[in-house]
């Protein structure tokens, strides 16, 4: 925040340094996992979408000094077989509060305690930034009657209740290793679910279908259709509250020459030059 301001321009006195700014998004994905085996949760797909609508976006980004860009599936921008139309379940808080109704909790209250719904959220960290966003996400659902309760661990017993198929929602996200599709979407695939990156336990054999016939397709076009397919499957499903984008960040002095970002930037060193003048 002292390098970016935020309306995303670079602070005057490092431009009057003679620096740059580049940015472009990160191949990363942060969101909430949903258990799917979790009796509430897991059965229940408009409760699940409820849930996405009731994440407003727009104020998280700022929050977060919109350095982060909304979510919209599971594969980040720039990447092939990346599916571009827009998220169904769109930050909306009356579609939220009728897909409650639909869910069987009108107004977010839940019928067999007469109470608001409470749902319990993992966390792996216990920072100022985490505390004070989760507040935030604690008062998107408020909104629509829902009771989020966060719950801190260290980062060892966090991953230990996730890998254990404990926790009814986890806030974590990926890093993606290579920029293609099937590497975000791997995260769905039910042979890799927990304790594999398959952390919400996602099964669906239309799913399993579509990944393993875009994993096996020799025609490019061919495997980008099994991805948008799979992708509109994972957002109708909403096994994640998706959370956001984030984007990458760095500096550049004048004097340095050759310089272009990227996230694979291995090796790119030898190309850099120094202006002698």
């Amino acid at each position: 925040d002292a390098v970016i301001g935020a309306d995303g321009a670079l602070a005057h006195d490092l431009r009057e340094q003679g620096i740059s700014l580049y940015s472009m998004p990160a191949l990363e994905v942060a969101y909430v996992g949903i258990n799917m085996e979790d009796p509430v949760l897991g059965k229940n797909r408009a409760l699940r979408q409820a849930l996405n609508c009731a994440f407003d976006s727009g104020a998280w980004a700022r929050f977060l000094n919109n350095q982060v860009l909304p979510c919209d599936g599971p594969v980040p921008p720039g990447i092939e077989g990346r599916l571009e139309s827009p998220f169904p379940y769109a930050y909306d808080l009356e579609r939220a509060r009728a897909l409650l109704r639909e869910a069987g909790y009108p107004e977010g209250v839940d019928p067999r305690t007469g109470r608001r719904l409470e749902l319990t959220l993992d966390l792996g960290r216990t920072s100022q930034d985490i505390r004070e966003s989760t507040e935030l996400m604690v008062a998107f659902f408020g909104r629509v009657g829902i009771a989020l309760k966060p719950q801190y661990h260290n980062w060892p017993t966090f991953l230990r209740r996730v890998s254990g198929r404990q926790s009814q929602m986890f806030r974590i996200g990926w890093v993606g290793d290579y920029p293609d599709a099937e590497n975000f979407l791997q995260l769905f695939y039910g042979k890799n679910v927990s304790p594999g990156p398959n952390r919400t336990n996602f099964a669906d054999d239309g799913f399993d279908r579509l990944y393993e016939a875009a994993c096996g397709a020799a025609d490019a076009a061919e495997r980008d259709r099994c991805w948008a397919d799979a992708q509109a499957l994972v957002r109708e499903e909403c096994p994640w509250i998706f959370l956001h984008f984030r984007r990458a960040y760095s500096l550049c002095q004048a004097r340095v020459l050759n310089y272009v970002p990227s996230d694979f930037p291995y090796g790119a060193e030898k190309y850099l030059r120094v202006r002698q003048d």
